[in-house]
């Protein structure tokens, strides 16, 4: 891949994965991982970033490291640049390395939280949300805070911590074991991968990607398997 005409959009959430994989002369665009809670905000963030990304020079290739993300990915477009991203729903089944691991996870225990590092920010997660710390909740008084996050974790069953080997997992296990702890989940340590995000920067585009063409929008249906 020329990476000299290639930029990289990448969430938050993966800023430390990509940092093992990207070189160094490579154009990367970070976006804050607390628009993950507001699709159509995430959306207009992306929307504009490429806009300006094909406003200071022209691109190749723009790489997404965002899958289909509630939908925040659907309708974008670039005028002059070919876009990929990988065709997943979230970024989970990137920080697990396929869909099929993540399937594979589903089917063991479909009422998973995933965390990662990035997932374990001060004042984000239902721990926060439910210490009264999250933004959604700091408004509310305590009872009400702990209740709004009872109910958001009410259907999980486990608490899963992803190890992608990037980094030392130890300070962030004791965080997920007091979250599954106070909702009352399993704890579990699960290895990640860094294959989705290799692919992505080094090829090839299989068909573990979605590659739109110049002018073309990203849809829906493009993360359909089949």
């Amino acid at each position: 891949m020329e990476q000299k005409n290639t930029a990289l959009v990448i969430c938050e959430s993966l800023a430390r994965e990509i940092e093992r994989i990207v070189p160094p002369d490579l154009e990367i665009r970070e976006i804050e991982l607390g628009l993950h809670d507001y699709p159509r905000k995430l959306n207009e963030k992306l929307g504009r970033v490429l806009s300006e990304l094909e406003e200071e020079r022209e691109w190749d290739v723009i790489l997404l490291g965002f899958g289909l993300c509630s939908e925040g990915t659907v309708g974008l477009k670039a005028k002059r640049a070919r876009l990929v991203l990988p065709k997943t729903d979230d970024c989970i089944a990137i920080f697990l390395g396929s869909r099929e691991v993540y399937m594979e996870q589903f089917r063991k225990q479909p009422g998973t939280y995933y965390f990662t590092k990035g997932f374990l920010k001060d004042g984000t997660g239902p721990l926060a949300m439910y210490l009264g710390e999250h933004e959604w909740t700091r408004k509310y008084s305590k009872e009400k805070a702990q209740w709004l996050a009872k109910e958001m974790m009410k259907n999980y069953r486990r608490a899963a911590l992803i190890d992608t080997g990037v980094y030392d997992i130890t300070p962030y296990i004791a965080k997920v074991k007091k979250t599954a702890e106070v909702f009352g989940l399993e704890f579990e340590i699960i290895p990640g991968s860094l294959a989705i995000l290799e692919a992505l920067v080094k090829g090839p585009w299989d068909d573990r990607f979605v590659v739109v063409e110049p002018g073309q929008e990203i849809t829906r249906q493009m993360f359909n398997n089949g």
